[in-house]
């Protein structure tokens, strides 16, 4: 029996997203077509490692990106100290897609302010610093300076093909 391990390392990844749920979202766009930088929540992760959410945007902007373009999303939950940093392509989903409006909680009046956004994880870094609420500052001190050179996880992930 062959382990597929892109496997596993995808449902790890899709595990934490859905565990942590919201997210930064950044683009490497022309500044003047540039979306904006927006806190998300994601609406699915699909089995090819797509990862679906809305997000703003000025209405001129969305007849402009009809191309594939480079983002980021930034996932972090302060309460265990996680951090899911993914990189990859995006773009802006087709009409076909907007069925996901009916399992969201935007009104009508948002639909022409948002934007389906599709986003391809390529690379995939997850790490926590399993710093505790209750220690000293001390220990805290100490804690973070032992993780500088040990992460306790770190685990780094590539899906481009």
């Amino acid at each position: 029996m062959q382990i597929n391990y892109h496997d596993q390392h995808l449902d790890f990844i899709k595990g934490k997203i859905n565990e942590i749920n919201t997210a930064l979202f950044k683009t490497e766009l022309d500044p003047l077509l540039q979306l904006p930088n927006n806190i998300i929540q994601t609406l699915k992760v699909d089995h090819d490692g797509m990862v679906w959410f809305f997000t703003s945007f000025n209405g001129l902007q969305s007849q402009v990106i009809d191309r594939p373009f480079f983002a980021y999303l930034d996932y972090h939950q302060k309460s265990k100290g996680s951090f899911l940093k993914l990189s990859g392509k995006a773009s802006i989903a087709g009409h076909e897609d907007h069925g996901l409006f009916s399992i969201c909680n935007y009104t009508k009046g948002s639909y022409g302010r948002l934007v389906l956004v599709k986003f391809k994880i390529m690379q995939a870094e997850y790490f926590e610093t399993n710093m505790v609420e209750n220690h000293s500052w001390a220990e805290k001190l100490k804690h973070t300076f032992s993780h500088l050179f040990q992460p306790s996880a770190n685990r780094k992930y590539n899906f481009s093909e």
